[in-house]
């Protein structure tokens, strides 16, 4: 469970890094935009896992690594942000937020349920006339 210290630092960084990634980084992220989708911090304050969503990009896999390759520049950057809020700048470790995905991945699924019950509706009204 998390503390509200850990919400409090979460949302912190949470904001800081969307605004970082608007200002700060398009140069690096080649075209892709990046929003930061949620935050989690560790019990210790030493670790915030941040969660990207990755669009406008042909492989958002190659933008999580470039995100991982200039994981230091970004902490450097944040901590200028965030110095006087916190004792130390949290490692940063980031992770694909899939979540979007999975929707999209559900929705279809629901319509092509959708599409079928309406052929065996229609096939049930047929055999009834």
């Amino acid at each position: 469970m998390e503390t509200i210290r850990q919400r409090q630092v979460a949302k912190m960084i949470q904001l800081e890094m969307s605004e970082l990634m608007q200002k700060d980084l398009p140069h690096i992220l080649e075209g892709a935009m990046v929003t930061i989708s949620g935050v989690r911090v560790t019990p210790d304050l030493y670790t915030a896992r941040i969660y990207v969503s990755i669009y406008n990009h042909k492989n958002p896999d190659a933008v999580l690594d470039i995100l991982d390759k200039s994981n230091k520049n970004i902490r450097g950057i944040l901590g200028s942000k965030i110095k006087n809020k916190v004792r130390s700048i949290p490692q940063l470790e980031f992770f694909k937020d899939e979540t979007l995905e999975e929707v999209q991945n559900l929705e279809r699924i629901f319509s092509e349920i959708k599409k079928k019950d309406a052929e065996l509706e229609k096939l049930r009204g047929d055999k009834s006339e």
